[in-house]
């Protein structure tokens, strides 16, 4: 058979980006299967030998058919061989990290004990404690659970005296175990007597990015009252250490915690919402996606630039760049490519880490729901205009206008929330009920006080007298905000509770979530 007579018969699969997509998706279900159901080795082995037979009788029969070997990718039974193949490397990488754990002698475990370790990571800051991860001699990792005062910094070498525990599950709605195990913390100590006894051991870099996210928060309370500051630090860094008890609960009520959990969720919004901020200015799309990517990577550096902070940031840059390809179809690749290489990274991510899994939903839902969601409001604008009687030219269009602002955050919040809804529901057993005008009302100015947040702390390093003249932005805005925030929250019934204890009920829920978005956006492409 001819070259050109195989290429008839059906046998080659569409293209080279197609092919490229699907063996990204069987490296990921692979890392799903491996982390949901434990397999003997022999089954993993029996589908790697299936796969090596199915490459060899796809490349026996190509050269048998006179294909070109430059060809041989596209032949099916290669494809599929090749996907099987991947599928088991996805099994093999999370047996792989599984496996590699630091682990402290059994006799030191539950019992009292004295010993010196490096401070490994920036400390997390609480109103009342702080964590604290160390690494022990033999680079085992525990989580030090303190009290707030004094506190330590990265790099900080610490002499400890307390009892080595096991973390353990006090509630079946949340794994701690595995929350722990996904950064390869087996070990916690409870509230020990500490005493620093150095310093060393840090990385220069990561010193120098936690000594500025540092000094930065630090401006932020110069320059700003409570709980204003802490809000703007929650917004830029992720802070909420000194966050009133009661203001965390307002954010619950109405659904906008996102906006101070530094995640994707969060970033992406954020990000899609600077984009379109600027572009309401009539700024040059060009110059507005320089500005939002160069935003996006100032934030992760003052951050602190964390594992989770920059899958977080590559997650808003791929939404930057699907809006910048104006086909967000185009972006598919991009997007699954991404979420590949932060799985293969660190495989535990994408069961156990619930920031990465609503970054990527986030991100797929204001990539691919948002042109769906803005088709319904364009449809409404159409049936209010024909209400009213508005005028259309003699094609029966219109005339063209630029969209809203407010149309644009509310189609980016609806987008994310369609998507990231039942893992919330799953994770957080509450659903608020207003959260989609909370939301609007709020984010609406998000972007302008990060800017001028931003430009408060930064001047405080140079001017402080201009730094007082950001913060009176900054507060007025922040003080709109939290305004907007307590009154949603007093509404009654602002949020209920909501079991969804089985998490089996995930599949069918996304599947149907899938299939409507699948259906809708086919109709945007032939459109």
């Amino acid at each position: 058979m001819t070259h050109e007579n195989f290429s008839v018969t059906n046998k080659r699969m569409p293209s080279k980006s197609k092919i490229f997509f699907w063996l990204c998706v069987a490296f990921v279900v692979g890392v799903v299967f491996a982390s949901f159901v434990t397999f003997a080795p022999i089954v993993i082995w029996a589908f790697f030998v299936l796969g090596c037979v199915g490459v060899i009788y796809g490349v026996t029969s190509a050269k048998n058919e006179s294909v070109r070997i430059s060809e041989f990718i596209f032949l099916k039974p290669i494809c599929y061989s090749l996907m099987v193949l991947v599928f088991v490397a996805g099994m093999f990488r999370f047996a792989q990290v599984s496996s590699v754990s630091h682990i402290l002698p059994p006799d030191i475990v539950s019992k009292s004990i004295s010993f010196e370790a490096s401070i490994i990571d920036e400390p997390i800051r609480k109103p009342k404690s702080q964590q604290v991860v160390v690494a022990s001699d033999n680079d085992a990792k525990i989580l030090l659970i303190m009290r707030p005062y004094p506190e330590f910094q990265y790099g900080d070498i610490l002499k400890i005296s307390g009892t080595i525990e096991e973390p353990e599950n006090f509630t079946d709605e949340f794994d701690y175990r595995a929350y722990l195990a996904k950064d390869d913390i087996f070990y916690l100590v409870r509230f020990p007597e500490v005493e620093k006894v150095g310093e060393g051991g840090a990385n220069p870099i990561y010193q120098k990015l936690f000594l500025l996210k540092s000094k930065f928060s630090e401006n932020l309370g110069r320059f700003l009252p409570e709980p204003h500051a802490s809000f703007m630090a929650g917004l830029i860094l992720g802070e909420r250490k000194s966050m009133p008890q009661e203001l965390l609960d307002q954010f619950a009520e109405t659904g906008t915690t996102h906006i101070i959990a530094l995640s994707g969720y969060n970033i992406s919004i954020v990000a899609d919402s600077f984009l379109k901020f600027l572009a309401w200015f009539s700024l040059p799309f060009s110059w507005s996606f320089v500005l939002a990517t160069f935003g996006i990577v100032a934030f992760t550096i003052l951050t602190g630039a964390s594992a989770s902070i920059v899958r977080a940031a590559i997650m808003g840059i791929l939404v930057l760049v699907a809006r910048k390809e104006g086909r967000l179809y185009h972006v598919r690749n991009a997007l699954v490519f991404a979420g590949a290489v932060m799985i293969f990274q660190n495989p535990k991510i994408l069961r156990f880490d619930v920031a990465f899994q609503l970054s990527f939903l986030a991100t797929l839902g204001l990539i691919y729901v948002s042109p769906i969601i803005d088709g319904y409001m364009e449809r409404m604008k159409y049936r209010a205009y024909d209400f009213f009687r508005v005028p259309r030219d003699e094609r029966g269009f219109l005339r063209k206008q630029k969209k809203s602002f407010v149309r644009e955050i509310f189609t980016a919040t609806i987008s994310a929330q369609v998507l990231v809804l039942p893992l919330l529901v799953y994770n957080f057993g509450r659903i608020s009920i207003i959260s989609p005008l909370s939301n609007l009302a709020v984010l609406i100015m998000i972007p302008a006080t990060m800017l001028f947040g931003f430009l408060t702390a930064v001047s405080g390093f140079i001017f402080s007298p201009l730094a007082f003249v950001f913060s009176w932005v900054s507060w007025a805005l922040l003080q709109y905000e939290l305004s907007a925030i307590k009154f949603f929250a007093n509404i009654p019934l602002a949020s209920v509770s909501f079991s969804l204890s089985y998490g089996i009920l995930l599949l069918p829920l996304y599947g149907i979530i899938g299939y409507w978005v699948f259906k809708k956006y086919r109709i945007i492409q032939k459109n």
